[in-house]
């Protein structure tokens, strides 16, 4: 029994000593955590050498075990935010090595943790205003007249937190809408789910980021003058600032004119209207056909030039070779697709 009590016990050690404990949830992402979880190093002592290095040259400078753990104290509880970048990799890269491995935190775009599908990252990014707390890194590096060469940044590739739909004919337009920062990370858990009101808008402030080169649709507003009211609409407190930005682009109205209802369903009618307006943004929208669809006089007569043009240009098909069904539901996988079409088509 001795005998038996010690094989359990040591293959317990051995399990245990397999499995990757990470100080966050890599199933589901939290939106922040503090900067020394998102390294997984609680201790400067852990830090064994940093590196700063221009990404475009290769040349580093080390930083000496003073300046290591003056980095490492500014920096541990500072509060990072996820994102999605397609472009982490520019400027002055940081990697911090430890014995459990290395992190590579990108002043311009934050730590990079791991992939979200092809051509994307996932990465938890300072606030602008914490991040002038990390510039004399910058400073330091093109100051240092004696910087080495050979220096490379440390891409983290054996995570891919990009989750795939169950349905096949779905996954092709995720991953390009992933590749493409057109996809939440956060609408990964709920492929099949009805898409609302907010999550559509969220994809079409993307939508219009990404179009017009910008890392949000808040700094392509900042950058382009466009003024906005925040929580126009009466139930809007704390939603997603897509919707009051769509709302002042034209794009978007609320079901009366207080309120939004930004947690109901949209229908697929509502849907083909935003999409088109989104898109008349950079055409002129016209439409030359007829819908072919049995249900075509059961369209909302304010939404049948909307879904005419979608159809016309694949952006958005019926259920069916016969139906349309305006009305029915719409699936954040199916919004997915179409946002992808509609970006492709632009």
């Amino acid at each position: 029994m001795k005998k038996l009590l010690k094989v359990f016990a040591a293959a317990a050690i051995m399990l245990s000593a397999s499995v990757t404990v990470h100080a966050y949830n890599v199933v589901n992402l939290p939106e922040s955590m503090s900067f020394s979880d998102a390294l997984e190093i609680f201790n400067a002592s852990d830090i064994t050498n940093i590196a700063v290095s221009d990404i475009a040259n290769g040349n580093y400078t080390s930083l000496d075990r003073n300046s290591i753990d003056t980095f490492y104290d500014t920096v541990k509880d500072l509060t990072v935010h996820r994102t999605t970048n397609p472009t982490p990799f520019r400027g002055i890269a940081v990697n911090i090595y430890s014995n459990d491995g290395t992190k590579t935190y990108c002043i311009n775009s934050g730590i990079e943790i791991g992939l979200f599908g092809s051509g994307n990252y996932v990465c938890y990014k300072l606030s602008d205003y914490d991040t002038e707390k990390l510039l004399y890194l910058d400073s330091m590096y093109w100051d240092d007249t004696a910087k080495a060469s050979g220096e490379t940044f440390y891409r983290n590739t054996e995570r891919d937190f990009l989750k795939m739909p169950e349905a096949p004919w779905s996954r092709t337009f995720v991953t390009e809408a992933a590749a493409k920062n057109l996809l939440p990370y956060e609408f990964t858990a709920s492929y099949g789910d009805n898409i609302t009101r907010e999550q559509f808008c969220k994809l079409l402030g993307n939508f219009i980021a990404v179009k017009e080169n910008y890392k949000s649709l808040e700094s392509y507003m900042s950058d382009n003058g466009g003024a906005y009211l925040r929580n126009y609409f009466e139930d809007c407190d704390g939603v997603d600032n897509s919707v009051n930005i769509l709302y002042a682009l034209g794009i978007v109205n609320g079901k009366d004119s207080t309120h939004f209802d930004p947690h109901g369903i949209i229908t697929r009618e509502q849907a083909a209207t935003l999409l088109t307006k989104a898109a008349g943004k950079y055409w002129t929208i016209e439409t030359t056909t007829s819908l072919p669809y049995e249900d075509a006089w059961s369209v909302s007569d304010w939404a049948r030039v909307y879904v005419t043009w979608v159809n016309e240009n694949r952006v958005m098909t019926g259920v069916s070779a016969t139906e349309f069904a305006p009305q029915g539901t719409y699936t954040v996988e199916q919004a997915i697709a179409t946002i992808v079409r509609l970006y492709n088509l632009l």
